[in-house]
C-alpha cells in the first residue's frame, strides 16, 4: 500500500476536528463514505479514468466517518483502550511508533463499528464489527508493508483461534466498568463539587 495513502488517512484523521463543516454528516453520506474507504482502504488499484486519487478518496472518507462517528445520535462507538489498544485517542497518534499505520487502522474500524450499526439500525459500542474490519486493512498491511502492531497482532491471533467475538464482548464490559469508575453508574447524579463529596 502507497504510503502516501496511509499518511493521507492519519492527517485526516488528527485534522478533522479543525475541518468539519457546520452542516452534521447524514446517513447516506456515511454509508458512501464507508463504501468509498473500504473500495480504497486496501490499496486497490485505482482506475486510471477515475479523477479521484486513493488516498484522497481514504482521507476524506475517513473524515466523514469521524465526523459521523462523533456527531451522531444513530451510533455509539468506544474508543476506550480496551477497544482500540493500538491507539490511545486521547494521546493522539503523532509521537508514536507506525503512527501513518494505527490511524488508518482507526479509521477502518470506526467504519466497520458505524457500517454494522447503520445496517442493523441499532446502536451497540460492541468493537467486535470494527475489529474485523480493522483486520481486514491490516492483514493487507502485513503482506504489503511487512507492518506488524503487537496489540493488532494479538487480536488477529484471537480471530484465528475463533475467540474473538468472545473478547469483544469482555472488552466492552472493562470498557463499561471503566466508565462506570471514572462517572458512576448511569443516571447517578454527581455531586456538585468536590469539597460535598468529601463531607461525612
Amino acid at each position: 500500500m502507497p504510503r502516501t495513502l496511509l499518511s493521507a488517512c492519519a492527517c485526516a484523521l488528527c485534522l478533522s476536528t479543525t475541518a468539519f463543516a457546520s452542516t452534521s454528516v447524514t446517513r447516506s453520506e456515511a454509508l458512501d463514505a464507508i463504501h468509498v474507504f473500504e473500495a480504497n482502504a486496501t490499496g486497490a488499484v485505482a482506475d486510471p479514468g477515475r479523477k479521484t486519487d486513493p488516498s484522497d478518496a481514504v482521507a476524506g472518507a475517513s473524515n466523514t466517518i469521524l465526523r459521523f462517528a462523533l456527531e451522531s445520535d444513530q451510533v455509539v462507538v468506544d474508543l476506550g483502550i480496551d477497544s482500540v489498544p493500538w491507539c490511545d485517542v486521547k494521546k493522539g497518534l503523532a509521537d508514536i511508533p507506525q503512527s501513518s499505520e494505527r490511524g488508518l487502522l482507526l479509521a477502518a474500524y470506526l467504519s466497520g463499528c458505524v457500517k454494522a450499526q447503520l445496517l442493523s439500525g441499532k446502536q451497540n459500542a460492541n468493537p467486535f464489527e470494527g475489529w474485523v474490519a480493522m483486520l481486514k486493512v491490516y492483514r493487507t498491511l502485513r503482506l504489503r508493508e511487512s507492518v506488524r502492531i503487537p496489540e493488532v497482532e494479538a487480536l488477529l491471533e484471537r480471530q484465528v483461534k475463533g475467540t474473538l467475538e468472545a473478547y469483544a464482548a469482555e472488552a466492552l464490559e472493562r470498557s463499561s466498568e471503566n466508565l462506570r469508575k471514572s462517572y458512576g453508574p448511569a443516571g447517578a447524579a454527581k455531586p456538585a463539587t468536590p469539597e460535598v463529596a468529601t463531607q461525612p
